[in-house]
């Protein structure tokens, strides 16, 4: 390896990878799950958590829904791709997918979701006006995009996606 090369190596911020799934109801409301801490304000966002070793961003968003609420989802478009910047430490890559539950009930993950609902846009607005989004940085424009309609067809993830 050159010197540059080496060089350019020990300035690589690392990143940490997560996923979340939006999922609506028929009236069209997004599900929203309330964090069950204090310490981080009790916020709402959708199931979301981060990428394991050896796991691909669909995998990860089918697991995390799967933890947190306890049914299995399908995942159906991608809503976006987004980053954040976390400053000297660390960068982060956040997939957003569209995606319906096809079996089992919502039971919450205790000690980690306290409460859950479908929310439509004026509630959404309240929780964003109060503070009460979580990790607004992803969860803000991923909102938008979901009004918006944003949907692109998983296709477009062909080689991230390891296997389905």
């Amino acid at each position: 390896m050159s010197i540059e090369g080496a060089a350019e190596r020990k300035h690589r911020l690392p990143v940490s990878v997560s996923a979340a799934v939006f999922i609506e109801d028929e009236q069209g409301r997004l599900l929203l799950l309330q964090q069950d801490s204090e310490a981080k304000g009790n916020k709402w966002g959708p199931p979301a958590g981060g990428m394991k070793p050896h796991e691909d961003p669909a995998q990860t968003a089918r697991r995390e829904t799967k933890e947190e609420i306890g049914v299995e989802v399908e995942l159906t478009g991608l809503i976006g791709i987004y980053t954040a910047d976390r400053g000297d430490v660390r960068s982060s890559l956040a997939f957003v997918f569209r995606g319906r539950v096809v079996s089992g009930k919502i039971i919450l993950a205790e000690g980690e979701i306290k409460d859950w609902g479908y929310f439509d846009r004026e509630g959404i607005e309240k929780i964003i006006s109060q503070g009460l989004l979580y990790k607004p940085e992803y969860n803000l424009v991923g909102i938008e995009d979901w009004r918006r309609g944003n949907n692109f067809e998983l296709a477009v993830m062909k080689g991230l996606i390891l296997r389905d």
